[in-house]
């Protein structure tokens, strides 16, 4: 049986709770710039290459529960280090540990960009990095069981505004923008689908909170259905964004999906800034990524280094975090950064790992759990 010092006995999650978890941690900032980068790649068929970035992207849920389920009852440091042996074990935790410490600086930075262009434009980023890190380190020591709950609270904040300020935005939609359709060549589509398969950006993590369900048997199910559904928003929000601004248009927007929900009109002036509701969700969410990225990453570290407790890892990859976010001088090396990161740690995590994983798992003969 799994157990982690300092947390609940019980120290596992329902799959309802691990539904909420995912489609917090991965449905965020993903989608600010997506349909920008899906128009550059294929115009007003960019909605296409999301389709075809959420097909693959259920392939490799598939990999990863199928992955989990040989390690239901143990750690994934001690299933690695059986599996790939230990040396080659603790390589691939602690790479594991980096991509979640520059995922979580990354969301962070963007995060306090966010915020100062639509909330806090004189507040320093350093009070904002401050202020996100110190909510998230307190929700990771309280542990999994913990972080579940608070989830299943969250998701219903973060999608009551979503819904709202999205349906006021598509009253302006212009649906010709969006034809003719399947003017994008196969190359184009292939190159908007490779984009928006890193919306799902964290989609790794599920590798490591397979030890910690309840269930794990029915997680296929679960972890299917929640994907799907974050697929199928993407999808709508990138047509409509699209089809709201234009192709040519929307790539002059740095996050599309912010602006149009922020000249979403309501009648009577009862909201005058329809940008502000939508902190709600990008609040959430980058606490969402943040809190989960330093629950794993030092988990993952007490594990490789065996002594110690798991606030003390916390505490130590808060400034790591800070550093990291606050390396980049300005919006654009964020985003060059960020580009770098995409087409190699994210890459190598989401889809690399998980197959490297389920081969050797074959070779090995690791059957799943019952």
């Amino acid at each position: 049986m799994l157990k982690t010092e300092g947390f609940a006995l019980n120290n596992r999650i329902s799959l309802r709770q691990m539904q909420a978890l995912l489609f917090l941690e991965i449905f965020g900032f993903g989608i600010t710039a997506l349909p920008r980068r899906v128009a550059e790649a294929a115009a007003q068929d960019g909605w296409i290459g999301v389709l075809l970035a959420v097909g693959v992207t259920l392939g490799l849920v598939w990999i990863i529960v199928h992955v989990g389920k040989k390690y239901t009852d143990s750690t994934f440091y001690d299933f690695v280090c059986k599996l790939l042996t230990k040396p080659v074990g603790i390589l691939v935790c602690l790479f594991l540990c980096l991509r979640l410490l520059l995922l979580a600086s990354f969301n962070l930075r963007i995060f306090a960009e966010i915020t100062q262009t639509m909330l806090l434009p004189t507040t320093p980023p350093l009070i904002i990095f401050a202020a996100m890190l110190a909510l998230a380190a307190y929700g990771a020591s309280k542990g999994i069981e913990a972080r579940g709950r608070m989830a299943e609270i969250l998701i219903i904040i973060v999608l009551l505004p979503l819904i709202l300020v999205f349906g006021l935005s598509a009253r302006e939609i212009e649906f010709a923008n969006l034809l003719p359709i399947f003017a994008a060549n196969p190359a184009q589509l292939g190159s908007a689908g490779f984009s928006a398969l890193f919306a799902f950006n964290g989609l790794d993590m599920l590798l490591l909170i397979m030890p910690f369900l309840a269930r794990p048997k029915n997680a296929a199910k679960s972890a299917f259905g929640v994907v799907a559904t974050m697929g199928g928003l993407m999808v709508v929000i990138t047509a409509a964004t699209i089809a709201r601004f234009g192709p040519e248009n929307i790539v002059h927007h740095i996050w599309p999906v912010l602006k149009m929900m922020d000249t979403a009109a309501i009648s009577g002036g009862i909201i005058d800034r329809q940008g502000a509701l939508m902190m709600t969700f990008w609040i959430i969410s980058a606490y969402a990524i943040i809190n989960a990225s330093l629950f794993f990453s030092s988990l993952l570290l007490k594990d490789v280094l065996r002594r110690g407790k798991h606030i003390h890892y916390i505490l130590a990859c808060v400034p790591i975090i800070a550093i990291l976010a606050n390396l980049p001088e300005n919006l654009a090396e964020v985003y060059n950064y960020f580009e770098v990161y995409n087409r190699t740690i994210a890459l190598a995590a989401m889809v690399f790992l998980p197959l490297l994983l389920l081969v050797f798992s074959k070779i090995r003969g690791f059957k799943n759990a019952q």
